[in-house]
């Protein structure tokens, strides 16, 4: 009897990237590390003692929830975008320049203060 040998991942990329149409977003894809665990999984479940290979691929099974949870959120991210600019017009966020005619201050990345990793730099 032969075993199953799994391919890897690079090999579903490319299947999935041109059934969507897409096949240039194949290997930016590769670096999707929750992608490349749940194929690593998959290798191992592929060579697992038979007691092993359910345990594995349930692990593996939740690294593809989580790509699934990622993929709807970004569908409902460029849909929100999408759809909050279509709306009516009114004063640009993006733009540099107060309504009442002076520049905007730059906003915060993050709630975070950037600190130094150089206690003597105190910038």
């Amino acid at each position: 009897m032969s075993r199953y040998v799994f391919p890897g991942h690079p090999a579903y990329l490319e299947t999935a990237a041109a059934e969507l149409g897409h096949p240039e977003s194949a290997a930016p894809a590769r670096r999707i590390a929750a992608l490349t665990s749940m194929a690593n999984l998959c290798a191992q479940a592929a060579l697992a003692q038979p007691g092993h290979v359910a345990g594995i691929l349930a692990k593996a099974a939740e690294f593809r929830d989580q790509i699934a949870t990622a993929l709807r959120a970004a569908d409902l991210m460029l849909a929100d975008v999408e759809a909050g600019r279509q709306q009516a017009p009114g004063p640009d966020p993006a733009s540099d320049v107060d309504p009442e005619g002076g520049e905007k201050p730059p906003a915060p990345l993050s709630g975070r203060v950037r600190q130094s990793r150089n206690p003597r730099d105190r910038s």
